[in-house]
């Protein structure tokens, strides 16, 4: 399995939506779960090495599985996330997005109170997500690192919404938070994403 390196993000100094001590402790919580991953890899290549025979199969090795599972998802969750958080030019989503948008949700503001309704719900995180077998945009709630969206979907948004997120500055005030996130988020990467997602789209359709 390969190592992974922590990704950097420093326009995340630019997002005003939480404190600078709130963001450098979450950035830290992303780096402990690179490093935990990394961990996990070099044990569970030891115990495959091992061979059947030995000890390579069983509960040792579904156990690091497990636990890289929901590692791996941390990772690619908060490097999700924290890129929705660069500087940004448009306050709302528009173009190609804003298109996506009214199909899948009539309009941008139904999508927002939905979007907003769906982080309300959600005890982990919640993710604005591309179905490549219906070409709509969903948002989905989950209550854990690995509780992925559906099959067949890939995120183009992330909110991490773990009390870790917003109890620095907000408190209880969970919903304050997600209003700050969502004025701070970069649509236009957000439609790169979209973009990139229909593109694989149109590669498997064809």
């Amino acid at each position: 399995m390969p190592i992974l390196t922590p990704r950097r993000f420093p326009e995340l100094v630019r997002c005003d939506a939480v404190s600078k001590g709130a963001m450098e402790s979450h950035v830290r919580l992303y780096e402990g779960y690179v490093h935990k991953y990394n961990q996990l890899s070099e044990k569970l290549s030891s115990l495959q090495a091992r061979g059947p025979k030995n000890g390579g199969v069983g509960p040792d090795i579904d156990s690091v599985k497990c636990d890289m599972t929901f590692a791996l998802a941390a990772i690619k969750n908060h490097e999700l996330f924290f890129e929705n958080l660069a500087p940004h030019e448009a306050d709302e989503p528009s173009g190609v997005l804003a298109e996506a948008i009214v199909k899948s949700f009539h309009s941008v503001p139904q999508y927002m109170i939905d979007l907003k309704q769906s982080c309300q719900t959600a005890r982990g995180w919640a993710w604005t997500a591309y179905d490549l077998d219906h070409d709509f945009l969903f948002n989905y709630s989950g209550g854990s690192q690995d509780s992925l969206p559906v099959w067949n979907s890939i995120p183009i948004l992330a909110i991490d919404l773990y009390g870790h997120g917003y109890f620095y500055d907000y408190g209880n005030n969970k919903m304050a938070y997600v209003e700050a996130i969502m004025k701070a988020i970069n649509w236009g990467g957000v439609a790169a994403r979209l973009e990139g997602a229909r593109a694989i789209r149109a590669a498997v359709v064809s």
